[in-house]
């Protein structure tokens, strides 16, 4: 191998990492072990020190279809349940008699609202199946940190709201933000992205919409601290323009950045769409620029 270096989740791999991996591969016999220790031994960790496990193997996928290393075959036992284009089970057909949503119209002004943060088995795969079912991207699970949100009426379930890592490099947000390279690296974790935002279709309650986004915005902060230990300072969203106007977000004073050009990446390449979105962010306190800039 030559002294080339490849840069995969904004982290440079030179040949010595690239060795360390290989040694690594010959001890370990399954993947999630050979994670875990690469992160382990060159301290790759999320902000609040836990490993960046998720992260890690899916940079030794990309590199095993590189052909710079060879991955052990996947645990044929996980392989059994897979879908293709899923990440795991389909939330939709494990749960579909598991859970029976009251579907009764809704179409009065609700008194209260109460955002029930996901943080155990039955209200993540309550989640999962909700957004798997009706949202209209489906669901995958999100790399890296994550907040969830299901959000109940009257103790009943109205809408569900995610939060989680933000995108590593969106060019209108990165000039909008003035943020140098290094500056990014160092800060992108303050920044985080709201992935998923559904209201179920037979409820539909003028100014909802704005109303959750207003609420969960001002939760998610606190919560994002108490799971993470750090507050985040930004959100992003993309509004796929074929399908939706934005008014939610403008309602609620998210600032529109601009349009993307209809391009996507898997992996490290990208690819033309056709599907461009509208960037939408939002402030959450008054100093977020000077941060975002700090060394």
């Amino acid at each position: 191998m030559d002294n080339k270096s490849y840069t995969f989740r904004g982290r440079r791999w030179g040949k010595k990492e690239i060795e360390l991996i290989k040694d690594i591969i010959k001890e370990k016999k399954y993947r999630t072990a050979i994670s875990r220790k690469v992160c382990e031994i060159i301290n790759w960790r999320q902000t609040n020190g836990r490993l960046k496990d998720a992260a890690c193997r899916e940079v030794l996928r990309r590199m095993d279809k590189q052909g710079l290393i060879n991955l052990p075959l996947a645990n044929p036992y996980s392989l059994k349940f897979k879908t293709p284009g899923s990440r795991g089970i389909r939330p939709r057909d494990k749960w579909k008699d598991a859970f029976r949503l009251n579907q009764e119209l809704v179409e009065a002004d609700l008194e209260e609202i109460h955002l029930e943060i996901v943080n155990n088995g039955v209200s993540r795969n309550l989640w999962e199946y909700i957004i798997d079912k009706y949202h209209y991207l489906g669901y995958k699970r999100p790399v890296g940190a994550r907040v969830l949100y299901l959000i109940h009426s009257n103790e009943r379930v109205v809408a569900c709201i995610g939060f989680a890592s933000a995108v590593l490099k969106l060019n209108l947000r990165d000039k909008w933000i003035g943020w140098t390279i290094e500056q990014r690296q160092r800060n992108l974790h303050l920044v985080i992205n709201n992935v998923r935002f559904l209201i179920l279709p037979w409820v539909r309650v003028r100014n909802l919409a704005s109303r959750i986004l207003s609420t969960a915005s001002k939760e998610v902060q606190k919560d994002w601290e108490s799971f993470y230990g750090y507050k985040p300072v930004l959100i992003e969203t993309f509004v796929d323009i074929g399908k939706f106007m934005g008014t939610s977000y403008k309602a609620a004073n998210w600032i529109c950045l601009g349009r993307t050009k209809g391009k996507g990446r898997c992996g490290m390449k990208y690819f033309i769409h056709n599907r461009p979105k509208d960037i939408y962010v939002y402030p959450l306190c008054k100093n977020y620029l000077r941060i975002l800039r700090c060394y």
